[in-house]
């Protein structure tokens, strides 16, 4: 959307607002700080799919008890170099920076980590957890399970969710790589946004209910997403599933976030991973080495009408920048929302 379409709001009042607001919603002051980085950082970054449109999803998921606002997550089980925490139906961004910081600590000890969470709820963007382990001279990986949105490769019956993975990966003088891609061609949320808007999809992007492709998004509510790389895409959505769910001790496919026979709810599995980079080389020799791989990419030659060429995470660097700057970008419809979430919360603030 052209920016002047966007309502900028100042990240302090973002977040203050983010705060009374999740308070209002029963969670503690600390996991309400979580999760409002987690909302702010996506919607800075120009992630508007994962940022504050969520947020009355999470709210409602809230008031029907799936997500539990008191919830404390916590390791059951551990080795020097594993970890494995129960989210007890926590925020999923709680549960994940829970899990993502003791693997950056076991990593730190061990030279790589890797940790599985169960009973948790949509953590947001994935890349905000791969994130976490930049500032420790470490290569961060986060990956989820998620809602049935995709139909295997030549059928019509939901059975995975589009199942993101996300790579973040330090630099030096350049700006790290932070690779962070879902298992469709688009986002569902993108494609809600644009039902929202009054707008339609282009094609390529989501599957009617009998497997032919549409541009109207309402068609996704039950078609699917189309795969990334047709069988490919499905194939990685099936991986993830398989570690983020079943390993994980999660709910897996259809089950995912979907209520249960026995009246619970599916709940979301996450996977996690850092490497010292430490352990394997000096980190200022691997960085300059990053540099230089990415001046590779930079300087190759562009075909006709390429001004420029990126490499992932690069236009989210400079939108964060210019958020910094600005504001954050909400959509107005989000601002609405948000408001009226606002007043049934019993919060004063306003955006």
């Amino acid at each position: 959307m052209p920016s002047d379409e966007y309502v900028r709001i100042p990240e302090a009042d973002l977040r203050r607002f983010d705060l009374a607001l999740l308070q209002g919603l029963g969670l503690s002051a600390d996991h309400a700080e979580i999760l409002a980085d987690n909302l702010i950082a996506a919607d800075m970054r120009g992630v508007r799919t994962h940022g504050h449109v969520m947020l009355p999803k999470y709210g409602k998921e809230i008031g029907r008890g799936s997500t539990n606002v008191q919830a404390q997550p916590r390791i059951v089980s551990e080795t020097p170099a594993t970890v494995h925490v129960d989210g007890d139906r926590a925020p999923g961004a709680v549960a994940g920076h829970f899990t993502m910081q003791a693997v950056i600590q076991k990593a730190r000890a061990n030279g790589a980590a890797t940790g599985f969470t169960k009973r948790s709820n949509h953590f947001g963007a994935a890349a905000h957890f791969a994130m976490m382990a930049l500032p420790h001279q470490m290569i961060g990986f986060a990956a989820t399970n998620a809602g049935p949105t995709m139909f295997p490769f030549g059928g019509r019956r939901r059975i995975v969710g589009n199942n993101p993975i996300a790579f973040a990966i330090p630099a030096a003088r350049e700006r790290p790589i932070v690779l962070d891609m879902a298992m469709s061609v688009s986002a569902n949320s993108r494609v809600a946004i644009a039902e929202r808007l009054g707008q339609q999809v282009p094609e390529g992007w989501i599957l009617d209910r009998d497997g032919r492709p549409s541009t109207d998004p309402a068609d996704l509510a039950e078609g699917a997403g189309v795969s990334i790389g047709g069988p490919k895409g499905i194939g990685l959505s099936q991986v993830v599933d398989l570690l983020a769910g079943v390993l994980a001790g999660a709910s897996f496919g259809p089950a995912v976030g979907r209520p249960q026979p026995d009246g619970s709810h599916g709940d979301t599995g996450h996977w996690f991973h850092a490497i010292d980079v430490a352990a394997f080389m000096p980190p200022d020799a691997f960085t300059a080495l990053v540099d230089q791989q990415i001046g590779l990419f930079h300087n190759a030659p562009r075909v006709e009408g390429t001004s420029r060429i990126f490499v992932p995470g690069e236009i989210e660097w400079e939108r964060l920048d210019e958020s910094r700057q600005l504001g954050v970008p909400l959509l107005p419809f989000v601002v609405d929302d948000l408001n009226a979430q606002a007043e049934q919360a019993g919060s004063s603030e306003r955006l």
